[in-house]
């Protein structure tokens, strides 16, 4: 085999002497080196042998410490009890196989990261792909995902998530699960010196913008909100920049840079020196596609966003509302 031939993830373990979970771990931890093709991981010998290489550089103790822990197991599904029905979330017989590919969840909201987790610990080995809402709606179109978390706003409807699942994955069977709703709204420097309160106050002259990145919902939510106001976007100061991670727009304003960015009410708590005036309630939700290949992982799903666990982990992203949590808001 040529050191550039791609191999999958059952060569890889076989070569490795792993079993194929421990492949896709070390994939999706950035320890070896993997290539997406379509829904597939692929795998060049060159990058295994590098892998191999890097376990030698430590000592002989962390070596040998390091190779038990990769003995090659079977997959033992862990029990996920829901507490208020006593219900097996595990439903891993027919899915958490070693010779299963990952269920991949796209999406930018940290609560994909609560779900892959869970589904992980459930046998479904599982894949979470940072992408903006609507990158990741193509990418369940396109089969590179099979499921998306996203807060989409259409203006057109004054709704979230739906339209955007029919208008970007026409033809693809799909069930939508709500998961929480929260405050979107503008970051705006702390005391709000420029008196931004609503969309318009966006369009005062000299109100500086730190825009977010395309594809993201708060942007798209700007962009809907815009079009509303049938407002040319190139009329405010900052629109053309974009910054993807959150956090930098919002230390903008904080720095003084920007007068105002875009985004949610905890986005806003985690930065010092802003304010943030709400405008918009939001809901973010689960997309998942129908198919026989995640049947199984789809009927899990289900059971773990109604269980107690994630409601308690979703603690972690107050101030939000989960009162629909689990509900069925489209199906097709």
């Amino acid at each position: 085999m040529r050191s550039d031939e791609f191999m999958n993830a059952m060569d890889v373990a076989r070569y490795l002497h792993l079993g194929k979970n421990t492949v896709y771990q070390l994939a999706k931890s950035g320890k070896l080196a993997s290539y997406r093709v379509g829904r597939k991981l692929k795998f060049t010998l060159e990058d295994v042998e590098a892998y191999v290489a890097s376990t030698h550089q430590a000592s002989p103790a962390q070596s040998v410490a390091k190779q038990a822990s990769m003995t090659k197991r079977p997959a033992q599904p862990v029990m996920q009890v829901d507490n208020r029905g006593g219900k097996d979330l595990s439903d891993a017989a027919s899915f958490g196989s070693i010779d299963a590919e990952p269920f991949v969840i796209a999406g930018d909201d940290s609560v994909a990261d609560m779900i892959s987790g869970a589904l992980n610990a459930c046998g479904f080995p599982t894949i979470h792909t940072m992408r903006g809402c609507y990158t990741a709606l193509v990418n369940l179109y396109a089969g590179d995902a099979d499921a998306a978390v996203v807060h989409l706003y259409d203006q057109a409807s004054n709704s979230y998530n739906i339209p955007y699942v029919r208008r970007l994955a026409p033809g693809i069977s799909v069930v939508i699960i709500r998961l929480y709703g929260r405050k979107q709204g503008l970051i705006v420097s702390q005391g709000n010196p420029k008196k931004l309160s609503t969309w318009g106050s966006l369009l005062r002259k000299g109100v500086r913008l730190s825009n977010r990145q395309k594809g993201c919902g708060s942007r798209v939510l700007l962009d809907e909100k815009l079009r509303a106001m049938e407002v040319r976007s190139e009329i405010l100061e900052g629109y053309g920049a974009q910054y993807p991670i959150a956090n930098t727009a919002i230390r903008r304003v904080a720095a003084g840079v920007a007068d105002v960015t875009l985004g949610t009410e905890r986005e806003a708590r985690s930065v010092a020196g802003v304010d943030f005036v709400p405008l918009q309630d939001e809901w973010v939700d689960l997309v998942v596609r129908k198919s026989p290949e995640t049947r199984a992982a789809l009927r899990c799903l289900k059971d773990i966003v109604a269980s107690s666990r994630l409601e308690r982990d979703m603690d972690a992203l107050q101030p939000c509302d989960m009162s629909k949590l689990g509900a069925i808001v489209f199906e097709s």
